[in-house]
């Protein structure tokens, strides 16, 4: 082999030469930084999801005429934008992205379809689509109104009532509710019912939660943005009674001492009744009798007496429709007489300037077994006086006064009596 023949020199020989490494050390910069370059300064696009359309409300006309937005009232659409890559992927370019609806066009209640207006801060780039160009909105004015509650009572298959019990008229736990909503369904709605479904047998009153149903007028029955301006539940009582057979009976008052073990014989008509009673009233359900009225020993006259009595008006419900009884009291086997009864201010405090004029009260009659009554003197009597709940006025006043017996035990004051008080 010639002296003369050139030697060969490979790539990493190269590489150990610093001159070239520096130089192919700013090719390779120039080739990447040109692929940069390219790569951000093209034009790509690019899918923004979820933007938020903005509702430019408050302030608006129809705000200032007193409408609202009734229904939804948030909206996300999806952006397509077009521009350099370096800015669509800046991780705040999202920020710039702009979606909203003006108001300026409703001037009155109604739906209306509003453009999406949809714009980006910045120049360099182009809004390409985005997934929905309007939204349809309903305005109209805010109308509130009371109305009186009604209650429904909707049987379902499970229900039942054993017999002899009776479903009375339910309660409500108020009588009128405040609705807010559109003046357009507020024009259509009639009434407010409370609404309750019984699927179970019914023996005792019963508290239930009720549902609140709107009744529209006509055939019309649909609402979508009425609200109950309270947010406590609403409750429906529904009493349950039972029927059974009693005997009345009355109670007598002001009983003297010998009759309170042994009362007076009497007779009453009819002298059986169905009645209905509560059925949480245990004790009247287990009852033979019921008490249908009172009669006072100052009423007993040494006669037949008889006494229309009328039972307190919603203690009990008569299946035969009785408004009142007949009761009978015969004390014809019984005499009578009439006392002078003196009256004395020992054990009253008058004002000062007020005085009893009444010395005594005449013809007080005594009732009972005539060996008691026809051997009493004035002296067995008393007058009881009390001014406790009674306005003395100026001049004579007719103050009522009770009239006991000392020691006779067996007989009775029949009547009603005053004193006069006079007031200077």
């Amino acid at each position: 082999m010639s002296n003369n023949s050139k030697k060969k020199i490979t790539f990493s020989q190269l590489l150990e030469k610093n001159a070239f490494v520096l130089v192919f050390s700013l090719i390779i910069a120039v080739v990447l930084w040109c692929g940069v370059s390219v790569f951000q300064t093209s034009e790509i696009e690019k899918q923004f999801t979820n933007i938020k359309v903005q509702m430019n409300f408050e302030g608006s006309l129809p705000d200032n005429n007193d409408l609202r937005i009734y229904g939804e009232q948030e909206y996300y659409i999806d952006v397509t934008v077009k521009g350099k890559s370096y800015l669509l992927n800046d991780s705040n370019f999202t920020d710039k992205i702009n979606a909203s609806v003006s108001f300026s066009s409703v001037t009155s209640p109604g739906t209306y379809n509003l453009p999406i207006n949809v714009s980006v801060d910045s120049y360099d780039v182009e809004v390409v689509q985005y997934s929905r160009s309007s939204v349809s909105l309903y305005l109209d004015e805010m109308i509130e109104k009371t109305y009186p509650l009604t209650d429904e009572i909707i049987e379902l298959d499970g229900y039942s009532l054993p017999e002899g019990y009776v479903r009375e008229n339910p309660r409500l736990s108020v009588e009128s509710v405040k609705v807010q909503g559109p003046s357009l369904e507020m024009s259509r709605l009639s009434s407010v019912k409370a609404v309750v479904e019984l699927n179970e047998e019914l023996t005792a009153t019963q508290t239930f939660t009720a549902e609140i149903v709107y009744v529209g007028s006509g055939n019309n029955s649909t609402f979508n943005y009425l609200t109950l301006m309270s947010d406590d539940p609403f409750y429906i009582t529904i009493p349950v009674s039972v029927t059974t057979d009693f005997k009345p009976v009355v109670e007598f008052t002001n009983v003297p001492k010998d009759y309170r073990d042994e009362p007076l014989s009497y007779s009453i008509s009819p002298g059986s009744i169905k009645a209905t009673v509560s059925s949480s009233d245990s004790d009247l359900i287990d009852a033979e009798e019921i008490v249908i009225g009172s009669i006072d020993y100052s009423e007993l006259n040494n006669s037949t007496n008889v006494f229309n009595v009328t039972p307190e008006e919603g203690k009990y419900t008569f299946i035969d429709d009785i408004s009142s009884f007949k009761v009978i009291v015969n004390l014809s086997n019984m005499s009578k007489r009439w006392l002078e009864v003196p009256v004395s201010a020992d054990d009253v405090e008058l004002p000062d300037n007020a005085e009893i004029i009444t010395s005594s009260i005449q013809s007080v009659q005594v009732v009972g077994p005539a060996d008691s009554v026809m051997n009493i003197d004035s002296s067995e009597a008393y007058v009881v006086l009390s001014l406790d709940g009674v306005e003395l006025e100026k001049g004579v006043n007719d103050v009522p006064v009770r009239i006991e017996l000392r020691t006779l035990t067996d007989s009775w004051v029949r009547g009603e009596y005053t004193v006069q008080i006079k007031v200077d």
